[in-house]
């Protein structure tokens, strides 16, 4: 399989297109467990939702039958088992569901879970929609799918073997880690400075001071050379500032709320938050819908 990447060829692994575009009901299709981007801006599948309101679906998504094709069960009761799974195209998905639409236009591809996984990822590197950390956790997991060695995906994806290696190296970071990077806007050499110290007490000690001293790449690496030499004034910085510094941006709780929300919807369970603003404090209110006894 070949995907233009550029003016390059990609291959892939062995797949088949089919050539006609088929429409398939919305609730038969699930997300790809194995979509390299984690995190949908919200905003962003409103103002979809409103384009492909206004003009229609004009790229078709592309899906593959499921091979078990698993089903959601909670407490015994069948919430859905949806027959194909989408390998590129989940924003446009989620938008169709928003606007209640029951089809969407797909084009069917015959593969297995590495190719699906290979064309998910090219499909977003294309866009260049993937955060840092997603491309990477990406990249593992078609490693770990495959015989790929990082020579191997270096090729097929026509970079270099030591691009996959500092890609790789980038979840060295912990959750809490690679959430205040991207929460706070810091670029991928802001990371790779911060993957050269071993202790994750001490990096996220220098993390928060890069932070707060809003540092720029250049003068991070500087930090963390000054703390490799011993010349580092280390500071005591207890467990409630390191904590604030990781909670001050508000929007991180209410992309948390909107993911689980988007995840219930995504079970087959009607959900919907509501955010109310007073003088003084926020609301936020989380209506989920009761299961209709059978």
């Amino acid at each position: 399989m070949h995907i233009s990447f550029g003016d390059k060829q990609i291959q892939c692994g062995q797949y088949k297109r089919k050539d006609r575009i088929i429409m398939l009901s919305v609730s038969d299709i699930a997300p790809n467990p194995l979509q390299p981007r984690k995190k949908f801006d919200e905003e962003e599948i409103t103002f979809l939702a409103e384009s492909i309101k206004q003009f229609g679906v004009i790229q078709p998504i592309a899906v593959k039958l499921r091979e078990d094709a698993p089903c959601l069960r909670l407490n015994n009761e069948k919430l859905y088992a949806s027959t194909y799974e989408i390998i590129a195209g989940e924003r446009r998905w989620r938008a169709a569901r928003r606007l209640g639409m029951k089809r969407i236009p797909c084009i069917l591809f015959e593969t297995d879970k590495s190719g699906s996984a290979m064309l998910a990822l090219v499909e977003n590197i294309q866009r260049k929609e993937l955060g840092m950390f997603e491309e990477a956790a990406a990249l593992q997991n078609i490693l770990l799918m495959t015989d790929m060695t990082q020579n191997d995906l270096a090729k097929k994806l026509s970079i270099s073997q030591s691009n996959i290696s500092n890609k790789l190296r980038l979840l060295k970071l912990t959750s809490e880690e690679r959430s205040l990077v991207v929460d706070t806007s810091l670029t991928e050499r802001h990371a790779r400075a911060l993957i050269r110290i071993d202790s994750e007490h001490t990096r996220l000690i220098l993390l928060n001071r890069i932070i707060e001293k809003n540092l720029s790449a250049s003068d991070a690496e500087k930090l963390v050379d000054e703390y490799i030499k011993g010349d580092f004034v280390k500071e005591k910085i207890n467990h409630k500032v390191t904590r604030i510094c990781a909670i001050k941006d508000i929007r991180f709780f209410f992309n948390t709320i909107d993911r689980a929300v988007s995840l219930l919807g995504d079970a087959g369970i009607n959900a919907k938050s509501e955010k109310v603003e007073y003088d003084e404090y926020l609301e936020v209110i989380i209506k989920v819908a009761k299961q209709k006894k059978s």
